[in-house]
């Protein structure tokens, strides 16, 4: 009956690699494509003429240009100057675990581990500029963990005698409020840190589909209101994000016949035992 059981698992998960997540990723294809580039001076012209109908007027809109922040800042690991970023910490260390081999002998093992102890990113607004040189200010509270930022940093800092409590203390960088070079406890044993930062950054260019609105006289870029519409910020090309979504497409379509067929395969040979 376990066999039986895996199989219908299996064929449930076919179904929804093959239906809904192809059609999921299908929808987000249609979005794209269908949705011509805007210029902001058309959106702008828009809400001009939506003003006297409607304060709440949105309109769904392809955008591309460049981003900066509209107080300039540093990423907190690279340096760099950044329009927007998120910077998180991990600690990284061995800790030691009891586990029973092939023999049922209990052995001990180290085995790495990290643990995030903290995370932030910059909550200024964005601007975002055209090729003809006008703006939209972009929203980023509550919307910008669908940011689809770009991978600046990825850096182990271990602790040893080149990176020691004074070096952490003054370490204009750091984001995070505890050293530890040495064993804490339950056999476990310190190795160091490790900072990854993701950012936009100033002047890059990006892919924006979503709502334009009108928010205190300002025109604003943010998450689309209507169910199931796109929304996305990403520094990829329309084409790149094109041919993502389509390898997508093909990519469920394979793994959820083959979860089928071999759940298939799995049902017959369990009823045949």
């Amino acid at each position: 009956m376990g066999l039986v059981f895996l199989g219908l698992a299996l064929i449930a998960l076919g179904v929804y690699l093959a239906w809904f997540m192809r059609r999921k990723t299908g929808d987000a294809l249609l979005d794209i494509q269908a949705t011509q580039t805007s210029t902001i001076a058309d959106v702008k012209e828009s809400m001009a003429d939506m003003a006297s109908i409607s304060d709440s007027y949105r309109e769904y809109v392809e955008l591309k240009g460049t981003v900066k922040s509209k107080n300039p800042q540093k990423a907190p690991f690279s340096q760099k100057d950044a329009a927007f970023y998120r910077a998180i910490t991990y600690r990284v260390y061995e800790e030691e675990e009891i586990y029973t081999d092939s023999e049922g002998n209990r052995k001990k093992k180290l085995v790495k581990k990290e643990d995030k102890i903290s995370e932030e990113e910059s909550g200024e607004e964005l601007v975002l500029t055209d090729a003809n040189g006008d703006s939209i200010t972009m929203e980023t509270v509550g919307v910008s963990s669908a940011f689809d930022l770009v991978e600046t940093v990825d850096r182990f800092e271990p602790v040893n005698s080149y990176y020691n409590a004074n070096n952490f203390y003054q370490n204009p960088r750091r984001r995070f409020t505890n050293f530890d070079n040495g064993f804490f406890g339950g056999g476990a044993r310190m190795l160091g840190y490790r900072m990854v930062e993701q950012a936009f950054l100033t002047g890059q260019k990006l892919y924006l589909l979503g709502d334009a609105y009108m928010n205190g006289g300002e025109l604003t870029f943010g998450k689309p209101t209507e169910k199931g519409k796109q929304y996305i910020v990403t520094a990829k090309s329309e084409e790149q994000l094109v041919s993502s979504k389509e390898s997508s497409q093909k990519m469920q379509l394979i793994g959820g016949i083959a979860c089928a067929v071999i759940g298939v395969i799995l049902i017959i040979s369990g009823i045949v035992k």
